[in-house]
């Protein structure tokens, strides 16, 4: 039997995947803050996964409750947060009005949704997520959620819309190589080769699926509204060299 070395000691595989693939990515970072100042309280983001965005707020001194249904990532965010003002929650999104029974109106100020995290759910489940925050916010608080801006991610090619990630943690070489984006009519299929090579030049390598459902703004909208919850606001966070653009949109509790 070959044995097949389990990883750094320090911090779990699914979290430094994350910090491999999501780590260097900071265009959108000044807007979540800039929405976090406006709010003047507490920010609940969803799918928080390994801190990326999390860790930013609290620097900045923002509150923020992270929500995270992969234990394993709650952990490790729990970890990474322990000295900062960040409340981690290890929960499903679509239940957050339950995660949190002391949560009251006027607690939450802003929700976030970074990373096109609504368009890895489901309808039903994003009419779950959208009912859940709506009945959690109090009139006149705001939702915030990122979907991708399919122009940059498909028309321009892979090639030009992301990169080959790579990171070095404790002797242990992190590789992940985006390959291909594959569309239907209802999702996108980005694949990535990942591999892993242990200090004694052990490797494993490994085919990984990120499956985005298609998401047009216009019907995400529909979809909150049908919630009660207005659109506000849009902007574009702009594509660049390695990266796939995206589109904020930002809708309010009446």
């Amino acid at each position: 039997m070959t044995l097949v070395p389990q990883g750094p000691k320090q911090g779990s595989e699914a979290a430094i995947w994350q910090d491999v693939e999501f780590g260097s990515y900071v265009a959108d970072l000044p807007l979540w803050e800039e929405l976090a100042r406006q709010a003047e309280g507490a920010v609940l983001e969803l799918g928080a996964g390994s801190g990326r965005v999390a860790l930013h707020l609290a620097q900045a001194g923002v509150q923020v409750i992270a929500v995270e249904r992969d234990p394993e990532l709650a952990e490790e965010l729990e970890r990474r947060t322990r000295d900062l003002p960040v409340e981690v929650i290890a929960g499903d999104v679509t239940a957050i009005d339950r995660l949190r029974p002391e949560t009251g109106d006027g607690d939450i100020a802003l929700v976030i949704a970074p990373l096109q995290l609504v368009q890895l759910l489901e309808a039903d489940e994003r009419k779950l997520l959208l009912d859940a925050v709506a009945g959690l916010l109090a009139r006149g608080r705001r939702l915030a959620v990122t979907l991708v801006d399919e122009s940059t991610l498909v028309d321009l090619g892979v090639a030009a819309a992301v990169k080959p990630d790579m990171r070095e943690i404790q002797g242990w070489v992190y590789y992940s190589e985006p390959l291909w984006v594959q569309v239907s009519d209802d999702a996108l299929r980005m694949r990535r080769l990942r591999e892993r090579v242990a200090p004694g030049g052990d490797l494993v390598r490994r085919a990984h699926d990120d499956v985005l459902h298609r998401l047009p703004p216009e019907r995400f909208l529909d979809e909150a509204r049908a919630a009660g919850l207005v659109p506000v606001e849009n902007r574009e966070i702009a594509s660049s060299e390695y990266e796939a653009g995206s589109i904020l949109l930002v809708l309010e509790a009446v």
